[in-house]
Formats: structure tokens, C-alpha cells, sequence
């Protein structure tokens, strides 16, 4: 019986397992444009946009109100199901032309976050005006806050700051009636001192820009968001996204987004072997990683000043189930 017990222990502790008490599927989309040949980056056509929306159809995938965000993470409901929820930012007309009709045709609910700066009647205008944001708001659709003019935050002082929230968030509720407090920061750059902020100010949870499914112990003040566009929103992406899950992590050594150094080290644990995990960084950057058991260090070279850096971490188990971990860093000098 001792050898069976031995043996037993020695399998399952060379066996990668990949389990919590419970891994959420929450999903957060974040589009922009549509059919916007001039920013690739951040547009996608009516065509991908379609596919995506008739996939959730077709598949049965819950679409909620991202208010129901909220209560799902203060109360840390559990949902065994597929959740998405859908965003729209910086009020883009070519949204209201092209985007629009698709979500209205399904009656989805979705979210925009708008800076009121840019509204406009100006028909030459490339952003809506409150008259569409009034007929969006009609129809499932939450007009949430995304600063007054859409400056980072990063270079704002504390006054300014809180000026471009209160004042946007005022004429959001006098145009279109009182709107979740839900805030998107420009660009998806924060910091802790940011976000605390946001909370302060009376915001229930507040979104960046990194990539990653949505965890029950997320920071709610920089939640994060996959972005789609024209060059990464093929419908195998998409459907890759949906069926993606957490990759819990802890002992995160660096718990902020800013940093002033050219090369950065970047640590934490997970529940399966470091060495099952692949680290990846965007812009250039250079990345080294160094796996010890269940530790993973990553050495981040190369990093300019004034340059967003994505860091995506995912894992795969033996059921092909996708494990994804996202964080952003930004170098401001």
C-alpha cells in the first residue's frame, strides 16, 4: 500500500495539472473602428465584424450588459457558461454606420466609451453625435466614460485628472440620461495611483488595454480587454479568445504598469511548470525566459521610452484548453 501511495504521489507530481477552485470564462471585446482602411490597427470591416457577432449567435454564447460585470465581480458569482461582453471605444462614427445596424439587427447589448470633446454635429466629423449616442442608448447600448479629451492619465496631475472625469461623466448624464460608472482609461494606461483614483471618484471597475480573459481575483480597476481589428480578428483568433481561460498567477513581483528603465524583470508563479508556458512582448522588445519549477522570470530587453509593451503569457493543457495571462507595462522615460 506504501508503494502504491508512493508511486501515486510521484505521478500526479510529474503530471501538469492546471486547476483552481473554480477558472472563470469571461470575455471583454474592445473594437474602435469599422471599415476604416486608413487605421488598420484599429479598424475592422463590417465582414469580420459579422462573423464574429453570428458565431456567438450560433454557438448559443451569453452576450450580457457590461453592468452585469460589476455585480458579477462584487459578488463573485460563478458561471460555469461562456460570458462576452462587447466595447466600443472613442465613439467613432464609422461604428454608428457600420457596427451599429449588426448589434441592433441582434438586439445585443454592448458599451461605448466616449470623450465628449470629440462629439460632434459637424457632418464631416469622424465622431458621433449626442443624437446617435441618444439613438445607441436606445438600443442596448451603455455610454460609459473615457475622459473628457483623451489624454493619458500618465501625464496628468490630480486636478486635472479628476476634471476630465467629473465633467465628462456630467455631460454624458445631461445628454443621454445617468450612465453605469464604468470608465475606460485613454489608451489603457494607468497606474495604481490612477486607478485608486478612478475608485475614489465613485467607478465600480474600470478597463485597460492588455489581453486576457477576465479572473475572479482581477485587479476590477484595470481590467483587461482583447482588442480586434482587421489583422487580428480572423474568426480563428476569435473563436481561440472565447475558449480561453485564466492563467492564475501569484507572487507578481511588479504590481504597477509604469516603469523608467530600458530592461525590466518580470516574476511570478503559476500551477503548472514553467517550462509549458510561452511569454511573448510586442514592439520590438526582446524577451528571455527563465523557468525554475512552478516560477517564471522574464527578462524584458530593449524597451523604449514612451512605448506600451503587451506581455501575453499562455498555457495549453493535454485538453487543448487555453490558459492566458496579459499584463501591460509602459516606459514613460
Amino acid at each position: 500500500m506504501l508503494l502504491i501511495q508512493f508511486l501515486l504521489l510521484i505521478f500526479f507530481s510529474l503530471t501538469p495539472i492546471y486547476s483552481n477552485s473554480f477558472e472563470s470564462n469571461i470575455t471583454v471585446l474592445m473594437y474602435h473602428r469599422f471599415n476604416s482602411e486608413k487605421y488598420l490597427d484599429t479598424s475592422i470591416s463590417s465582414k469580420k465584424f459579422n462573423e464574429h457577432i453570428n458565431y456567438l449567435i450560433e454557438n448559443n454564447i451569453k452576450i450580457l450588459p457590461l453592468d452585469n460585470l460589476t455585480d458579477i465581480l462584487e459578488n463573485n458569482h460563478k458561471f460555469s457558461e461562456k460570458l462576452v461582453f462587447i466595447t466600443i471605444d472613442d465613439a467613432y462614427k464609422s461604428f454608428y454606420k457600420f457596427g451599429f445596424p449588426i448589434l441592433k439587427k441582434h438586439k445585443i447589448p454592448f458599451s461605448i466609451f466616449v470623450s465628449s470633446k470629440y462629439i460632434s454635429e459637424n457632418e464631416k466629423s469622424d465622431h458621433m453625435s449626442w443624437r446617435m449616442l441618444k439613438d445607441i442608448s436606445e438600443n442596448n447600448g451603455l455610454i460609459l466614460n473615457h475622459s473628457t479629451s483623451h489624454r493619458s492619465f500618465l501625464a496628468l496631475t490630480n486636478e486635472e485628472l479628476e476634471k476630465e472625469v467629473i465633467q465628462n461623466q456630467k455631460k454624458i448624464n445631461k445628454n443621454l440620461g445617468a450612465q453605469p460608472k464604468i470608465f475606460s482609461y485613454p489608451y489603457g494606461e494607468s497606474n495604481i495611483k490612477i486607478e485608486k483614483k478612478i475608485e475614489n471618484l465613485g467607478y465600480e471597475i474600470a478597463f485597460s488595454q492588455h489581453s486576457a480573459p477576465i479572473s475572479y481575483n482581477e485587479n476590477k480597476f484595470r481590467l483587461p480587454r482583447y482588442a480586434l481589428n482587421d489583422e487580428y480578428g480572423d474568426l480563428e483568433r476569435f473563436k481561440l479568445i472565447l475558449n480561453s481561460k485564466p492563467l492564475l498567477v501569484s507572487d507578481l513581483n511588479y504590481q504597477d504598469t509604469t516603469i523608467n528603465t530600458e530592461n525590466f524583470k518580470l516574476s511570478f508563479k503559476t500551477n503548472v511548470h514553467a517550462k509549458l508556458i510561452s511569454c511573448f512582448v510586442n514592439n520590438s522588445a526582446l524577451i528571455i525566459k527563465e523557468n525554475n519549477n512552478k516560477n517564471v522570470t522574464l527578462f524584458i530587453k530593449n524597451l523604449q521610452p514612451n512605448n506600451r509593451y503587451r506581455i501575453n503569457c499562455t498555457y495549453k493543457d493535454k485538453n487543448n484548453q487555453l490558459f492566458w495571462f496579459g499584463k501591460m507595462i509602459k516606459r514613460v522615460h
